[in-house]
């Protein structure tokens, strides 16, 4: 057989072996638990957003999410969200303006609840790890649970659309 068709026959068969999560992509995955209403802006109720604002907007059409985040005037957050192809687990990666990173992991249950629990590095290079539960209490509101000693408990509004088609 020509070496040239034998290469195609392998790259032929990389893709179709990789792809085996293809129908699992985040869209799919979001929809399947009720959690495609996070796409969207959000802001806290207690200041309407002048302590924390988040954007949850598709990057990639279906398959990645950009998350940004202001938090107060002076930190900025960016988080990709995205599917393992060959785990199909969903994970989040981020950098902030602070110099702090984190690498974490999505899970999203039918009941209306959400959790992201990430191994981060603080902008000192200090190390830890953090569980932030979500949770729909409408498709409009939803509240955060920072889980530390004494949890952080934040009520997010969704920021109406104001465009007229709306």
């Amino acid at each position: 057989m020509n070496s040239k068709i034998k290469y195609l026959l392998v790259i032929c068969l990389f893709f179709t072996a990789s792809n085996s999560f293809a129908e699992d992509n985040l869209a799919e995955i979001l929809r399947k638990s009720k959690w495609d209403g996070i796409i969207g802006t959000w802001v806290d109720a207690g200041t309407q957003g002048d302590a924390l604002k988040t954007t949850f907007a598709w990057k990639l059409k279906n398959r990645v999410i950009e998350n940004t985040t202001q938090q107060g005037k002076e930190k900025q957050d960016v988080s990709l969200i995205g599917v393992n192809a060959k785990t199909g687990l969903v994970f989040n990666m981020s950098a902030s303006s602070d110099g702090s990173s984190s690498l974490g992991e999505w899970k999203f249950s039918n009941s209306g609840e959400a959790s992201l629990g990430v191994a981060y590095t603080a902008g000192t290079g200090q190390e830890g790890l953090i569980n932030i539960r979500y949770r729909f209490v409408n498709k409009d509101t939803m509240v955060m649970t920072i889980e530390l000693p004494q949890p952080v408990t934040v009520q997010l509004i969704r920021v109406k659309d104001k465009s007229p088609d709306r």
